[in-house]
């Protein structure tokens, strides 16, 4: 799933705004951000497993690749902080 949040916010803003709504305090199964120089990889800490990658897509678009499996858990932090109005979502095999 391709996600679009339209946003000056940095690709490690909204990595962390993902991995607040998804930590769990001294639990195995929270998520946290690798940096990658200008995008970002969030992953699940219980197996290593990337959860979404984070980059930049021009001034004020911020793309995130997300794992079908997680999506929900990345796209309702989003709604709740950036407004549906701005945050789209496409599906895709």
């Amino acid at each position: 799933m391709f996600v679009y949040c339209s946003t000056r916010d940095s690709p490690r803003t909204i990595g962390k705004v993902i991995c607040r709504a998804n930590s769990v305090e001294k639990n195995k199964n929270s998520w946290v951000i690798k940096d990658e120089g200008e995008s970002c990889v969030i992953e699940a800490t219980s197996n290593g497993h990337c959860v979404a990658i984070v980059y930049c897509v021009g001034d004020s678009v911020v793309g995130i690749e997300i794992d079908n499996n997680c999506a929900s858990k990345v796209v309702e932090p989003l709604i709740e902080k950036y407004s549906f109005e701005n945050v789209k979502w496409l599906l895709s095999k």
